[in-house]
């Protein structure tokens, strides 16, 4: 009898134990991540809502985004000083160019990009000769830029001059002040440029479908703790369901996130809510197209193997 009540003691301090200190046992053991992105942009939207609502938490992640050039953040992925980047269209190009760096998940398929312009622009044709903005070179507005530019016959830097001026708010002013002609700019900020006059030529998603966010990261980093990559794409991957099933949630974290109106957040999720990957990967076409666009700025003439730049194995699982 004796010995059945201490057993039942030494269960109650064990659960008692648990309890108390095991919270703080698992938090100990999450592992700290660094992201970077190369501004706060609805294309990886998505993964901002996983760290919003706890999704990488529940994964043992403790997961932070920091704002970065595209060429700076390849640097700091390969130096280790970042774990991952959203910056797909450079991670590929670097990939392809020899930096060991894959492509691990898409969250954005389509560019948001839209190419806004001065009310007289009413063609493509008519940017001969003008100034098309970009957030910064090696960016994917730059990249978007220059294909959208070869698509329509026109050299770039040659007959439409490139100029970097910054993120979105610094391309909707520039574009205003008339310091540059036309603008390769994302929601909500086409949305505001459209109510002031601003025309709108195309939205590049449209003529180009190449994916356009998710996550890169090194190869030895896959190599060695794929686990916390499957953990973090398991998670993206719920939030992406998440803000595809609750849009007033997500129309009011839009909001609050990018600092806009209700009715601007509300135009910005409708553009971008069919973009975002429900599997993790690109549609054959997309991939094909981003593939294209790469052995261009290349110049090969062989056809690239995507397992390359890209691995799917983890959004396969």
């Amino acid at each position: 009898m004796l010995t059945n009540r201490l057993q039942g003691s030494l269960v109650l301090a064990t659960l008692f134990f648990l309890t108390l200190f095991l919270p703080g046992l698992l938090f100990s053991q999450t592992t700290k991540l660094l992201v970077s992105a190369p501004s706060r942009s609805l294309t990886w939207f998505p993964a901002f809502v996983a760290k919003q609502n706890g999704f990488y938490r529940a994964e043992g992640l403790d997961v932070d985004f920091v704002i970065m050039n595209p060429r700076l953040a390849l640097q700091a992925v390969v130096s280790g000083d970042v774990a991952y980047t959203t910056t797909l269209g450079s991670t590929m190009r670097a990939a392809y160019r020899g930096l060991p760096l894959r492509v691990v998940m898409t969250i954005c398929e389509k560019p948001h990009f839209a190419l806004i312009t001065k009310p007289a622009i009413d063609s493509i044709e008519k940017l001969r000769g003008k100034v098309l903005g970009i957030s910064s070179f090696g960016a994917s507005t730059d990249t978007m830029a220059r294909a959208v530019l070869n698509y329509h016959k026109l050299t770039p830097n040659q007959d439409v001059k490139i100029l970097a001026v910054g993120g979105g708010l610094n391309r909707l002013a520039a574009l205003k002040s008339g310091a540059i002609d036309a603008t390769l700019i994302e929601a909500p900020y086409n949305i505001m440029l459209e109510q002031e006059g601003f025309a709108r030529l195309l939205f590049v998603g449209d003529l180009i479908p190449s994916p356009i966010a998710g996550f890169g990261t090194t190869l030895e980093r896959i190599q060695k703790h794929p686990g916390e990559v499957r953990r973090l794409v398991a998670a993206t991957l719920r939030a992406i369901q998440h803000v595809k099933s609750n849009r007033e949630e997500s129309i009011k974290s839009i909001a609050k996130w990018t600092d806009v109106s209700l009715a601007l957040a509300q135009g910005s999720y409708d553009l971008a809510v069919g973009t975002w990957s429900s599997s993790g990967a690109p549609s054959a076409e997309a991939l094909d197209v981003a593939l294209e666009e790469v052995k261009r700025e290349l110049k090969s003439e062989q056809a690239l193997d995507p397992s390359r730049a890209f691995d799917w194995s983890f959004v396969k699982k």
